[in-house]
C-alpha cells in the first residue's frame, strides 16, 4: 500500500495538474500528455511512471520532481513536501524584510494620496496585508512580491483566502522606486493554502497573461479602491 505522504504527493501533483490550463479537461489522457510535455523538455519518463505519480504509487526523484515543478509552474518545495514556498530558513529573513518593505511602500503611497492606513492584527486565517481609506470606506489590500522572475516569465505567491481584498504587487526595478501593479483580476492557479498568479513578460506569446500596466498616479491609485 502506498504511503500517505505519497498519496498526499498525488493530490497536490494532480491538484497542478487540475489548474494547467492546457491539461485534457478529463483525466483520460493527461498521462500520455504529461509524459509527452515533460519529453519536450527534455525529461524522459515512462507512461507507467507517469501513471504511478498520479496514482500515489511512487514520487518522483529530486530532478524529475523538480522539471515537474517547473512544467506545471508550481512551486518545488509545495509540490514534493506540501509547505507554503519559500519557507527556508535561509529565505525566510530576507523574503520576510522585502514583503515588509512593499507592505510600507505601499502604505506610504496611500498616505501620499490622502488616505489612511490601517495595519491588521496579525491572524494566519486573513491575509490582508493593511486596510487602506482613500475616502470611501476601508477596503483590505494582500501585498505581493515576485517569488520568481526571468527573461519571459513573473510569478507571484497569494496567501488565500484573498475574498474581497484586492491584490496589489510591488516590482522592484532597476530605480530606487518600485513598480505597483494591480494583479487582482488577474487568474490565479489556487493551490494548498495559497494560489500563484504567473506572467508573461517577453514579447513572444504565452499561456501566461501578461502583467497589467502599472499604477502610475494618485487618481488611478484612487481607482483601484473603488
Amino acid at each position: 500500500m502506498p504511503q500517505e505522504t505519497t498519496q498526499e504527493f498525488a493530490a497536490r501533483l494532480n491538484q497542478a495538474i487540475e489548474a494547467y490550463p492546457t491539461a485534457p479537461p478529463t483525466p483520460h489522457g493527461r498521462l500520455s500528455w504529461l509524459k509527452r510535455e515533460l519529453e519536450r523538455q527534455g525529461t524522459k519518463v515512462s507512461l507507467n511512471t507517469v501513471h504511478k505519480w498520479i496514482k500515489g504509487m511512487s514520487r518522483p526523484r529530486e530532478d524529475k520532481m523538480r522539471d515537474l515543478a517547473r512544467f506545471l509552474k508550481v512551486d518545488e518545495v509545495w509540490l514534493s513536501l506540501g509547505r507554503r514556498p519559500l519557507q527556508s530558513s535561509q529565505a525566510e529573513p530576507e523574503i520576510t524584510a522585502r514583503a515588509k518593505g512593499a507592505v510600507l511602500y505601499v502604505a506610504g503611497l496611500v498616505e501620499v494620496a490622502g488616505g489612511r492606513v490601517n495595519f491588521p492584527a496579525t491572524n494566519q486565517k486573513d491575509p490582508t496585508s493593511i486596510q487602506v481609506d482613500l475616502g470611501d470606506g476601508p477596503i483590505g489590500v494582500v501585498v505581493v512580491t515576485p517569488q520568481s522572475h526571468d527573461e519571459a516569465t513573473i510569478s507571484f505567491v497569494v496567501p488565500e483566502p484573498v475574498g474581497q481584498d484586492r491584490i496589489w504587487a510591488v516590482v522592484p526595478g532597476t530605480s530606487l522606486t518600485p513598480a505597483l501593479h494591480d494583479i487582482t483580476a488577474a487568474p490565479r492557479q489556487m493551490l494548498g493554502g495559497f494560489s500563484i498568479a504567473t506572467f508573461n513578460t517577453s514579447k513572444n506569446a504565452d499561456a501566461n497573461p501578461a502583467l497589467p500596466a502599472p499604477i502610475k498616479t494618485l487618481k488611478a491609485l484612487e481607482k483601484t479602491t473603488a
